[in-house]
């Protein structure tokens, strides 16, 4: 296994904590999800999902890269209408729903699990690495040939 490889599943298992406790926080608090996939058609929700490298990288590390290219703003492991990705969707996905109002209750739990990924980066001396999701998913998908 290489470096990053390593570095993906170490700090994955830790990822996977930090989700686990969100999705237990979710479960008392948030709308339920029919998983529909409205909500990965980002531009008809003004939504704008951001994440971090390590999360991108534990999709990809988990889940590969996505089978096809993504349109304008939906997201790209959206297939007929599901998330390919669920079980390892970064935290915009888990803490963004379709249910009109939830989005002033969504920002605190949303900042607080942030902070905790954040933490992950501070803990093992990495540099924060944090941008839109879907720019991240492109640079992930054309290594060092991407320009930014």
């Amino acid at each position: 296994m290489d470096m990053k490889g390593y570095a993906v599943t170490v700090l994955g298992k830790q990822l996977r904590r930090i989700y686990n406790d969100l999705d237990k926080e979710l479960s008392a608090v948030a709308p339920s999800c029919g998983a529909c996939g409205e909500c990965c058609h980002f531009d008809k929700y003004g939504h704008t999902p951001y994440t971090s490298g390590l999360e991108v990288d534990y999709i990809l590390h988990n889940a590969g890269r996505p089978e096809i290219a993504a349109e304008k703003g939906v997201c790209p492991y959206l297939v007929d209408n599901r998330c390919t990705v669920r079980k390892y969707r970064p935290l915009g996905c888990r803490t963004f729903y379709c249910e009109e109002g939830w989005k002033d209750t969504s920002s605190d739990i949303y900042e607080k699990y942030l902070r905790r990924i954040k933490g992950l980066y501070e803990a093992n001396g990495m540099e924060w690495n944090y941008a839109e999701m879907l720019v991240l998913l492109d640079n992930a998908a054309c290594g060092s040939s991407c320009v930014a």
